[in-house]
């Protein structure tokens, strides 16, 4: 008794273009959702790194009765802030730029404003005033 069996292996097209639109919808929710989660770390890190600058700049303030004025920049000036406060950007991996503007302002006679920028996408930015 011989009986042949008619089976066939494997997917057909319709199948796979199922399986292909799937995975086109998850991709599509879950790219800008990692886009917006890196972005918030990035704003978090500049937004910390701010505030920690902002307590070495009222430190040096009342050791000297001013603020300094002055950039932290990898791919430029990276000494007059780190020198003249003893601060350096913990966690950042020379992505962003610190500029510290001191002044007056108003009737304030002293303050500061500190900018940091994510430096490949300038539309990032965390600002700490005083």
């Amino acid at each position: 008794m011989n009986t042949t069996r008619n089976t066939q292996y494997g997917y057909t097209l319709v199948e796979l273009m199922v399986t292909v639109g799937i995975i086109g919808v998850l991709v599509a929710i879950a790219v800008p959702m990692y886009n917006n989660y890196t972005e918030t770390a990035t704003v978090g890190t500049a937004r910390a790194n701010a505030n920690q600058l902002a307590m070495f700049e009222d430190n040096y303030f009342y050791e000297n009765a001013t603020f300094l004025a002055g950039t932290y920049d990898p791919g430029g000036d990276v000494t007059t802030l780190p020198n003249g406060l003893d601060w350096e950007p913990a966690g950042d991996n020379d992505l962003f730029k610190y500029v510290v503007a001191a002044g007056a302002c108003g009737d304030i006679s002293q303050c500061y404003k500190i900018t940091v920028t994510y430096k490949p996408d300038t539309s990032l930015t965390a600002v700490v005033e005083k």
